[in-house]
């Protein structure tokens, strides 16, 4: 009898073990098409003998565990090129609109108007008393400033869309991390009852995925599978030597999060109405964060007092994301809360960025990742400063020697009837290419354009203007042009001379110089190429991603005809065991009933 009812025990756990498998594999294929999950085992084992007359006795089959499979070695591989796709996707995006921006292709392009703009002047020079060829240099000369003060508002409101952009993602990641900690908890508590959380387990890893595009992180794995969450190549201010944490196991609120720097505005200093110094200049700012990047409430905006040199101005503007604690609030290298209230409602002594106490100023620590969409976004940043820094010495080139030649003076402050002027005041100083503009009054009269050798309009030579259009073909120092370079500067290199063939002074090339549709032609190249070494990134690491996902999908994902055979097998086996049921059944039907007779 004991016999019997052992051999029904182990019917009994063949067929539980069964449905167990059933059980999973049903879950598979339910789960076939679903994002982030890993196929899943029931592994089985032999349950523990017992022992016999004649030796140890099999009793049976038992579900052992419950595993997802998965490879870790290539989720290192597939966040790591995660980072290396995010970084360059979010380049190529920026840098395509760059390159419409110019829109060089076309014949409104600031390279085809500059060189009508210098064929407008070699005309008037063969017909300087014609006031349609003046008029025709005036409104060529004005559609081209035109096209720069254009090129630069867009460029300008490409890179506030840009920084839009990070703030989205700031906010994306600050939720991620805060998903992933949850999920690291439940994983934690599931492990404590000794089962396996696999389904909170893929949730995680997806999100980690995810996060891995946005900036290179390390994981940690710790006991009960909590995992450590870093991000890596945290460079700037903060200390290499120290881990950035963003998810702990233990305790799970020692973490950094990240906020966004939404303005740096020049500090206004009582009674004045505006800032002594311009953005970029070394100075005082008020500079306003919000905590874990959410603008959607006044509640969440910190303004913080510090004094920035132009390179941490600059750093500053193109980085915006800055190390916050887990309320958002902003952190230094060593984790302390500054421009804020501690815990204790007690006001923070504030220091500036170099750490040294002051009154006005307040460290903070940037966030400038190596990888992922973040450093590509402040990446490209740098790259439209550089392109608007450009446009403007470019701007600075035209304006000072075309207003040299057509006034014959080296000196700004002597030229009285300028031909180029900034739009703000009307003035030669501080022209760039957003404000760049043909001085009013030529606009109105064109008569007082100078296109003779005299010192009126009214010498009707055309040396003037002769003289104008060959500075097509001058080599200017334009590379060597800054904020506040004046024409004084730049002649001074250039070298200005009395041309004795013309009989004007003229602006001499330099032989490192460049000429000005040159300089133009070497900002496009460079524009190019950094789209093109970004476009041919993407498309090498589309590939070599969807190389490695699918070799992560044959480990981990679920294949309906594997998982139909092992539902068939199962099946079988289910059955099978049943029917070892129903023979013991009727063995001890005929045992008990069969004494009777």
């Amino acid at each position: 009898m004991s016999g019997l009812y052992s051999t029904l025990n182990v019917a009994i756990r063949g067929m539980n073990s069964q449905q167990t498998a059933i059980d999973v594999t049903s879950h598979n294929i339910a789960n076939a098409n679903t994002d982030g999950y890993s196929r899943q085992r029931a592994l089985m084992e032999t349950t523990r003998p017992s022992t016999t007359s004649t030796g140890q006795l099999g009793t049976g089959v038992q579900v052992s565990s419950i595993s997802r499979i998965r490879d870790t070695y290539l989720d290192y591989q597939v966040r790591t090129e995660n980072g290396t796709m995010g970084l360059y996707q979010g380049r190529e995006k920026f840098l395509t609109e760059v390159q419409s921006i110019f829109n060089e292709v076309s014949e409104t392009g600031v390279s085809s108007m500059l060189s009508e703009v210098f064929k407008s002047w070699s005309s008037l020079s063969t017909s300087p008393e014609s006031s349609n060829t003046r008029t025709v240099v005036a409104q060529k000369s004005k559609a081209l400033t035109d096209q720069l003060n254009s090129t630069y508002n867009q460029l300008s409101k490409l890179k506030v869309n840009c920084q839009d952009v990070i703030q989205k993602d700031v906010v994306d990641i600050n939720g991620m991390l805060d998903q992933i900690n949850d999920l690291n908890q439940q994983v934690i508590g599931v492990k404590v009852g000794g089962n396996e959380p696999n389904d909170l387990m893929d949730k995680r890893d997806l999100l980690v995925d995810q996060l891995s595009s946005k900036f290179g992180i390390t994981i940690d794995k710790k006991t009960l599978a909590g995992e450590d969450l870093k991000a890596t190549d945290n460079v700037g201010g903060a200390d290499p030597t120290k881990d950035l944490y963003l998810v702990k196991s233990n305790p799970n609120d020692a973490v950094s999060r990240f906020s966004y720097v939404s303005t740096i505005v020049p500090k206004i200093v009582p009674p004045a109405t505006v800032a002594s110094q311009k953005p970029g200049e070394a100075g005082s700012y008020d500079v306003t964060y919000y905590k874990n990047g959410d603008t959607s409430t006044d509640a969440n905006k910190v303004t913080m007092t510090m004094d920035l040199t132009p390179e941490q101005y600059d750093s500053l503007d193109q980085g915006r994301v800055i190390l916050a604690d887990k309320k958002g609030y902003a952190i230094d290298k060593n984790g302390i809360r500054l421009a804020g209230n501690d815990s204790n409602k007690n006001p923070i002594p504030l220091t500036d960025i170099s750490g040294s106490a002051i009154a006005t100023g307040t460290s903070y620590e940037l966030f400038e990742p190596k990888t992922g969409e973040l450093n590509g976004y402040q990446s490209v940043q740098t790259d439209i400063d550089t392109y608007i820094s450009d446009l403007n010495n470019m701007a600075k080139a035209i304006a000072y020697s075309v207003n040299a030649v057509h006034s014959g003076e080296s000196d700004a402050d002597k030229d009285t009837r300028k031909f180029f002027v900034n739009s703000t005041d009307g003035k030669e100083e501080e022209i760039t290419a957003g404000n760049i503009a043909v001085n009013g009054d030529i606009l109105n009269n064109v008569m007082l354009i100078n296109a003779g050798k005299g010192s009126t309009p009214e010498a009707y030579d055309g040396s003037r203007a002769l003289a104008i259009s060959k500075l097509k073909d001058v080599k200017l120092n334009i590379q060597g042009i800054g904020t506040k370079t004046t024409r004084a500067d730049l002649l001074k290199v250039n070298t200005f001379s009395n041309d004795t063939t013309l009989g004007v002074m003229m602006v001499n090339s330099t032989s490192d110089g460049m000429t000005i549709s040159g300089d133009f032609t070497d900002i496009i190249n460079r524009i190019a190429d950094k789209t093109q070494y970004a476009q041919k990134t993407v498309t090498n690491n589309t590939t070599l991603l969807a190389g490695l996902e699918e070799s992560r999908t044959s480990i981990s994902g679920v294949s309906l005809d594997e998982e139909m055979a092992n539902l068939i097998q199962f099946q079988h086996a289910y059955a099978a065991n049943a029917k070892i049921i129903s023979t013991v059944d009727e063995l001890l039907d005929l045992i008990v009933n069969g004494l009777k007779k």
